[in-house]
């Protein structure tokens, strides 16, 4: 009876060592993940929506309710139980952040179709696609619409009715793409969002809280973006002989926190173990300072994210240990 009460009770623990495979260290619902990302990305969308405007509180509502109701009508023809995980809201939320406020309001609905139904669904699923849903609809977008999504917007506050201003002026990185130092008034406006931009990627300090929040509540680890953040801090000191400012750009502007926190550590398109995703991390980090230094382009996350999702299947097959007693 003894061992039998503990082996009740050992299964009833977070370690179910007991159960049968695939073994976990704690037991976590996919709605709960999902929620609590929105939850780190409210403040971020909140600030976009006083930043930019009525226009982009309807960029949200319409890249949401499109990718819900792509979903809903794949699920609908396949003759599937339609999952409540949140995820379509995820994917929507995020396109609509990285989206320029000035776009026209059918961007975010091609965007978010192409998200949910070619990048994801279609791949099987939440869990198996090998490309990120925002990530995809977004670099569409971009290939296709280059002048209207590299549009920076002078933010307008308090659902202004007079139209946004698309701005021509040097961003951060652009700056630090051309080796000039950045102003303490740059650096105030970079961190508070009062810099034109996308819709809520200048959010730069609520993004990083939002993703500090996610660190503490385990629903991420450390280990993608503390990589990909020091790799970018140590490449930028170096391309920027020092210069502080210009790596400061570098981590405070363009996309840099959007990404690290809350794109590049998406469950299903980042490796499965701690030793993948440093590798990952650093890969990203790399990989996003070439394309900022040697490109055309002054920000580049949306597409190096994607081109290390492709490599994610061989960074697992090269560092997942072997089953016991499997020799290849």
């Amino acid at each position: 009876m003894g061992n039998k009460n503990s082996l009740e009770q050992l299964r009833s623990t977070r370690y179910p060592l007991m159960e049968a495979s695939p073994h976990l260290l704690f037991y976590e619902k996919t709605d709960r993940i999902m929620r609590m990302v929105l939850l780190a990305l409210l403040p971020s969308v909140i600030a976009s929506i006083i930043f930019f405007g009525l226009r982009s509180l309807l960029i949200y509502v319409i890249a949401i309710g499109t990718c819900l109701i792509s979903e809903f009508l794949w699920f609908k023809f396949r003759k599937d139980t339609l999952p409540k995980d949140y995820s379509a809201v995820v994917t929507g939320v995020l396109l609509a952040m990285s989206l320029p406020a000035s776009v026209p309001l059918w961007y975010p609905a091609l965007g978010g179709a192409i998200g949910i139904i070619i990048a994801k669904e279609l791949f099987g699923g939440i869990g198996r696609n090998l490309l990120n849903p925002a990530l995809t609809g977004r670099a569409v977008l971009r290939l296709v619409f280059a002048k209207e999504m590299s549009a920076n917007v002078q933010p307008q506050p308090f659902f202004s009715l007079n139209g946004l201003d698309v701005v021509s002026s040097a961003t951060p990185l652009m700056n630090a793409k051309a080796d000039e130092s950045l102003s303490s008034g740059q650096m105030i406006d970079s961190l508070t969002g009062l810099i034109a931009g996308k819709n809520a990627e200048t959010t730069a300090i609520l993004l990083f809280l939002g993703g500090m929040f996610l660190l503490y509540k385990k629903v991420i680890t450390w280990h993608i973006p503390i990589c990909m953040l020091s790799t970018i801090v140590i490449i930028a000191l170096f391309l920027g002989k020092g210069d502080l400012t210009i790596v400061f750009a570098h981590i405070f502007g363009g996309a840099t926190m959007l990404g690290a926190f809350f794109m590049a550590t998406d469950y299903s398109t980042s490796p499965t173990t701690p030793k993948g995703e440093i590798k990952y991390g650093i890969c990203c980090g790399v990989l996003l300072m070439a394309w900022r230094s040697f490109s055309s382009m002054a920000e580049g996350m949306t597409f190096i994210l994607l081109i290390m999702n492709c490599f994610v299947p061989l960074i697992d097959h090269l560092i997942i240990p072997r089953a016991y007693g499997v020799k290849n």
